[in-house]
């Protein structure tokens, strides 16, 4: 089993939460957002040296809590600093853009980083949609199309043209080839179709926020369907992201937790007044985050997603101060991850079931 860490590049100073999209850029000081995007690209080489196996990087629009627009860009940033980690895409939004111009982005990314680039290719919420106005009942066919086409541009090497009901190309030849053949890639599984699609192409799976009970459930879908089309997943195909806030003990932990939700609040309702925004965005923390709590409740939540075959855990370090934020990467680091690295990755602890 590998752990990874998404680097949120969140804005370090006062400014709407995830309630108000789009937030007013009249809240963000150039200089904190300098500074903010320094402490991200900081900790991902401090978390390298911890024994974190990956780091991850997400787009958003138009929000302060990541501020990674352009998930490409600051994945070019994190190579330069972090040499030994993978760099995990989790995003592009695809209806957002040109899939071509996203697989030669990852080529570009897989031969600087010297072959260590994964992606997951994404949707996007539903107000992210209204980023560049892309209609919002074609995102789905949007989505799919543009997998099949990133996937085909970054492993073909003849020359080829491609004619889809949302995209048209006449010519398509990617310079330069990837260094791995093929850059992993994987899919989302917020829906039953979405789990289909991705065991049909072929592709990993990511999950996030959501209890183990559904993950179990999920996963046996995806093993099913893999199934149904003649292969069988490996572990590292499969990510569970989730919060992750770690202390001496669970009751202070958890603490922890409400006090940053409760001070989160409060900045919230002082700037509600005077913040005009947009819809809600949906609730992302369902009931108790998997990963809060002592080392053993952390490490348990951890092998219990082993046990139903997660092989990759994708942590969000993003509770309390920044000082909070590095004891409780330091906990993890020292208590957890020796014990997620002796967990195998070879095959599934958890026997399959009846199918879905």
């Amino acid at each position: 089993m590998k752990v990874s860490y998404l680097a949120m590049t969140g804005y370090d100073g006062p400014a709407p939460g995830f309630e108000v999209w789009p937030a007013p850029s009249r809240y963000c000081d150039p200089a904190i957002a300098t500074a903010s995007m320094e402490r991200t690209l900081s900790l991902c080489e401090f978390v390298e040296k911890l024994g974190f196996d990956s780091i991850t990087v997400a787009e958003h629009h138009y929000a302060p809590y990541m501020m990674t627009p352009n998930p490409t860009v600051m994945a070019a940033a994190i190579i330069q600093r972090v040499k030994r980690a993978r760099i995990a895409l989790m995003g592009p939004l695809i209806p957002l853009h040109n899939p071509v111009r996203i697989a030669e982005e990852l080529a570009m990314l897989d031969v600087m980083s010297g072959g260590r680039i994964s992606v997951m290719p994404l949707r996007g919420t539903p107000n992210e949609h209204r980023t560049y106005d892309t209609p919002a009942e074609q995102t789905r066919a949007m989505t799919q199309e543009g997998i099949d086409l990133l996937i085909k541009a970054l492993e073909e090497e003849t020359p080829f043209s491609w004619r889809g009901p949302h995209y048209a190309y006449s010519t398509i030849s990617i310079w330069p080839r990837p260094v791995q053949k093929p850059i992993p890639v994987y899919g989302s599984g917020n829906s039953e179709e979405s789990i289909r699609f991705a065991a049909e192409r072929r592709i990993g799976i990511g999950f996030s926020f959501v209890p183990i009970e559904a993950v179990i459930g999920w996963v046996e879908l995806y093993r099913h369907e893999c199934a149904r089309f003649g292969w069988t997943p490996i572990p590292a195909q499969i990510v569970y992201r989730g919060i992750a806030h770690l202390d001496t003990t669970d009751e202070a932990a958890d603490a922890g937790m409400m006090a940053h939700f409760g001070r989160k609040q409060q900045e919230a309702a002082q700037l509600q007044s005077e913040t005009m925004g947009g819809p809600p965005l949906n609730n992302l923390i369902i009931g108790k985050p998997l990963f809060t709590g002592s080392s053993k409740t952390v490490s348990d939540a951890c092998h219990a997603l082993s046990d139903c075959g997660v092989g990759i855990i994708d942590t969000v370090f993003s509770i309390g101060t920044h000082e909070e934020q590095v004891r409780s990467m330091e906990i993890f680091a020292r208590d957890v991850i020796p014990q997620i690295h002796e967990w195998s990755d070879k095959s599934f602890a958890r026997p399959l079931t009846t199918a879905a």
